[in-house]
């Protein structure tokens, strides 16, 4: 038995080569199927690797103990804050009724910006006032960026990681 192959590569698949890259295709989805939301996921991911903006990095998450007796928090409070050499974001992550959040943000240096919300699927966006102060009310939970860029379109945009709400 020759262990040539009997087509070149450089071939156009046939029939044959078609039947068995669905046979493939259907065992693959049946033993290792592909996570519900990856592909939403990923897509958002290269539409923000798409931006080609600086990206901030996570400098830290502070979430205030506020429980009393090791019960759970009534109150839910997160602040996160972004650095890059360019501005520095924070945010605060205050629930809302439906289980939504809504997002206060400051940004320093302080001027004129417009703040981007990148969730999979959609972009909503709000210009914060002199003060760098900028809110986005009653946002679903989930995967989110923010995309940063000044008022007048002067200079680059910077983008903070992916975070969930």
């Amino acid at each position: 038995m020759s262990t040539e192959p009997r087509h070149s590569p450089d071939e156009p698949l046939d029939g044959d080569d078609v039947a068995l890259l669905a046979d493939l295709a259907r065992i693959a989805q049946a033993l290792d199927p592909v996570p519900d939301g990856l592909v939403e996921r990923s897509l958002f991911a290269v539409t923000l690797a798409g931006l080609e903006a600086e990206v901030m990095e996570l400098e830290y998450v502070r979430v205030p103990r506020m429980s009393v007796r090791g019960e759970a928090p009534p109150i839910e409070a997160r602040t996160i804050t972004f650095t890059s050499e360019s501005v520095t974001v924070m945010i605060s992550l205050s629930p809302v009724e439906g289980g939504r959040v809504r997002i206060d943000g400051w940004a320093a240096p302080a001027t004129s910006l417009r703040v981007e919300l990148h969730r999979p699927g959609s972009v909503t966006e709000t210009t914060s006032d002199q003060d760098g102060r900028f809110v986005f009310d009653d946002v679903d939970r989930g995967p989110a960026s923010l995309v940063v860029r000044r008022a007048d379109d002067a200079g680059s945009a910077v983008s903070t990681p992916v975070v969930e709400l």
